[in-house]
C-alpha cells in the first residue's frame, strides 16, 4: 500500500465531525479517511469527544443517575442474560460496495460513496477530462481525469483548489503525489501537473484557474472547463 503523505488538517476534520461542512468538502473529506486509516482513526477520535461532550453538557445529575441505576437494573441483567444464551448462528459479512467509473477505456474501483453522482457529462480537452459532480454558488466538485504522459499547464488560483488523489499519481514542482493525497492549494500556489502514468482525482474549487505563463495565457479563455 502506497504511503499517504498529504492530509487535510485538523480543524477541517473537526468541522467534518461537527456536520459544518458543504458537501463538495465533506465528501472529500470522506474520501479521504476510507483511504487513510491514519486520519479515519483521527476522525473517529474527534466524534467520540464530540460525543462525549454532548454527553456531558446535557441532563441533570439526577437524570445521569436516574440512566446509571436503570443500566444496573435487575431486568437489565436478566435481558443481557437471555441474550449471552441464545445459539450463535455463524454470519457472513457482505464486502463494502465499490463504485465502479469507466474513463477512456479504463476502468476505476472508487469509494462508495461516490455512487451517489449518476449520469455523469464529461467534457474533454486534450490529454484532460472532467466531469462535474455538485455546484453550491461559487465552489464546485469535479471528478478530473489526465491520461498517461498528460499535463496542464502552469497556473495559480483565484480562490482555494482541493485536490484529492482517487488512482494513480501525478507530479508538480513541489512533489510526487499518490492515491489517497490531500492537496489544498490557494492563490499564493502556481504549478503545473503531469502524470507519466495518468490519475484520476477529485477536485473542488471556488474559482477558475488562471494561467500566468509564456503561451499557457492563451488557456485563460477556457479555464472555465476545468472548474
Amino acid at each position: 500500500m502506497n504511503k499517504i503523505t498529504y492530509h487535510p488538517k485538523d480543524e477541517l476534520l473537526s468541522s467534518h465531525a461537527n456536520g459544518d461542512l458543504p458537501e463538495s468538502l465533506a465528501v472529500a473529506i470522506s474520501l479521504h479517511c476510507e483511504l487513510c486509516p491514519q486520519c479515519q482513526k483521527k476522525l473517529d477520535a474527534i466524534t467520540n469527544r464530540l460525543a462525549s461532550k454532548t454527553w456531558d453538557s446535557t441532563g441533570s445529575k439526577e437524570e445521569k443517575d436516574a440512566n446509571e441505576k436503570a443500566i444496573d437494573s435487575d431486568g437489565f441483567d436478566s435481558m443481557l442474560a437471555n441474550i449471552m444464551a441464545l445459539e450463535i448462528e455463524p454470519t457472513h459479512l457482505a464486502p463494502e460496495p465499490v463504485y465502479t467509473l469507466f474513463i477512456d477505456d479504463k476502468e476505476y474501483q472508487l469509494p462508495y460513496i461516490l455512487h451517489r453522482y449518476d449520469n455523469l457529462k464529461w467534457n474533454h480537452l486534450g490529454a484532460v477530462s472532467r466531469t462535474r459532480l455538485n455546484e453550491e454558488q461559487d465552489t464546485r466538485s469535479n471528478l478530473l481525469h489526465i491520461k498517461p504522459g498528460g499535463e496542464i499547464p502552469h497556473h495559480t488560483h483565484k480562490g482555494f483548489e482541493l485536490t484529492l488523489l482517487l488512482d494513480g499519481s501525478f507530479e508538480d514542482e513541489s512533489g510526487h503525489y499518490q492515491k489517497g493525497d490531500f492537496i489544498w492549494l490557494d492563490a499564493s500556489n502556481s504549478h503545473s501537473p503531469k502524470t507519466s502514468e495518468g490519475c484520476l482525482c477529485y477536485t473542488v474549487q471556488n474559482a477558475p484557474l488562471y494561467f500566468k505563463q509564456g503561451l499557457s495565457k492563451l488557456f485563460n479563455p477556457i479555464g472555465n472547463l476545468l472548474y
